[in-house]
């Protein structure tokens, strides 16, 4: 008799237990926003069932969105409203603060009602964000089951294909025929939702292959699963960075993505909806380690956190300043001698910052998307000076020339200022993408070289440039 291994199961008591929640309607126009001040107004005159009705025609996200836009009383006291069903789809979509808060008012037995409607990877997600002693208070009210494939997700990084993995994954063997493949999923249709593809296992529960669910529909149901599944499936390690994940997902144009252990067993999958959020979340945290700002969030939830965050980033800057006035006191003589080089100093240190900035973001930006590949980072090194230089040419005519017509008893002023703004500006484009790819060979994230170490180097650059320009051709 054919083996078919039937869903993966989180929660075991999904199949019986009697879903009384309202069915939400979405019957709102797609951009019509929920009226917040009428939610307001509902909320003070107490008029739960006014809520509840006027809620049930919104999709959970844009509930979610309205809820993270008010005082986190009023958003606990509306989800406090919800049965656990319609929590369970909002939850997810809520921002950290207002999550943390309404986590922090409820029961651990409500928690686990919410925890019990979750997908595995979002129950993972929220217990993730509880204290060890909460987490396990909340798993006291969920099925064993449950518990037991939560708390293994809970045991990778977050930031892996562990991480962010769901656990309810369907599995077949081989030499199953479509037709039987057919009747498992309708007979588990309610175990899992958003099956995209089918992933076929050996007697071991490892993965030798997958077909999509379409490919189901157009075969005879008598066809064996081993004529038609594709036997060079792409799959992620557990272990496997989410961002090179994502990479899979972008390179592969795939919708779902198998799990696999040390042993090649199938152990959970991804699905393009988790992959939209890792980038979402890489992108960010790239931008704000750009900015100097560490990984911290728009509205951070402790300031004397944030500010620590800032605090080592923005010393560099500190250093950075402190070494150019020195230098800048080496050259008090050239200073003195032609007092108008001090006013070229911020418009040539900020064309270098400028430029270097946008040479490093092309290179970071090229890093995490994958369309920098590593055996062609010296090749963007090469077009990203030829680039500077171009405009260092074009700037330093412009600038020397502006200086010509300003200063025109002073000629040399404008060869020293023309010069110096081209050498910089080439300079600017070097560091600027050569820290990045010196960082990612040496296997540090690559956004923190930008931001206050990138604009800092560059500084310093140009004082030099500039004061030793001078010395040679005003002195």
């Amino acid at each position: 008799m054919n083996r078919i291994s039937t869903f993966t199961k989180l929660f075991s008591a999904r199949k019986t237990q009697k879903i009384t929640s309202k069915v939400l309607i979405y019957s709102m126009p797609e951009n019509q926003q929920i009226d917040i001040d009428l939610v307001k107004d509902l909320l003070k005159s107490g008029k739960s069932d006014s809520i509840i009705d006027m809620l049930s025609r919104h999709h959970p996200a844009d509930i979610a969105r309205l809820m993270n836009s008010l005082h986190h009383d009023e958003a606990k006291e509306i989800f406090c409203l919800l049965d656990p069903k319609e929590a369970s789809e909002i939850i997810v979509d809520l921002n950290d603060e207002a999550r943390n808060f309404i986590l922090e008012y409820l029961e651990s037995n409500r928690v686990g009602e919410i925890v019990d409607h979750l997908a595995s990877d979002d129950a993972a997600d929220l217990l993730g964000a509880l204290s060890e002693e909460d987490a396990n208070k909340v798993l006291e009210n969920v099925p064993d089951e449950a518990t037991r494939h939560v708390k293994s997700l809970l045991a990778f990084e977050e930031d892996t294909a562990g991480g962010i993995m769901q656990t309810e994954v369907a599995s077949i063997s081989s030499d199953a025929t479509v037709q039987q493949v057919i009747n498992m999923l309708r007979e588990n249709r309610d175990e899992m939702e958003d099956i995209h593809n089918i992933f076929v296992t050996d007697n071991y529960q490892r993965l030798v292959g997958g077909l999509p669910v379409r490919r189901l529909v157009l075969e005879s149901p008598y066809t064996a699963i081993s004529e038609i599944m594709d036997t060079d499936y792409v799959s992620a390690h557990v272990d496997e960075d989410q961002e090179e994940v994502a990479k899979l997902f972008k390179k592969y144009d795939l919708i779902s993505l198998p799990v696999v252990d040390d042993t090649d067993r199938l152990i959970g999958r991804i699905t393009i909806d988790d992959i939209v959020d890792v980038i979402e979340e890489e992108a960010s945290e790239d931008f704000l380690r750009m900015a100097g700002a560490g990984s911290e969030h728009t509205l951070p939830k402790s300031i004397i956190k944030s500010a620590k965050t800032r605090l080592p980033w923005l010393f560099a800057s500190c250093i950075g300043g402190l070494v150019a006035l020195k230098i800048i006191g080496t050259f008090e003589t050239t200073l003195g001698t032609v007092v108008a080089l001090a006013s070229f100093i911020p418009v040539i240190l900020g064309m270098g910052g400028n430029i270097g900035t946008q040479s490093t973001t092309i290179v970071v930006r090229g890093l995490a998307t994958g369309t920098v590949e590593s055996g062609s980072l010296w090749k963007v090194v090469s077009k990203e000076i030829r680039i500077g230089l171009i405009l260092g040419v074009i700037y330093g005519v412009f600038l020397a020339l502006t200086t010509l017509f300003i200063y025109s008893s002073q000629p040399f002023l404008s060869v020293v200022v023309g010069l110096s703004m081209c050498a910089s500006m080439v300079l600017a484009s070097a560091v600027g993408t050569m820290m990045p790819i010196i960082l990612y060979r040496s296997g540090v994230d690559p956004a923190i070289a930008t931001g206050p170490f990138v604009t800092t180097s560059v500084d310093i650059i140009g004082i030099l440039i500039l004061l030793n320009f001078a010395s040679i051709f005003l002195l």
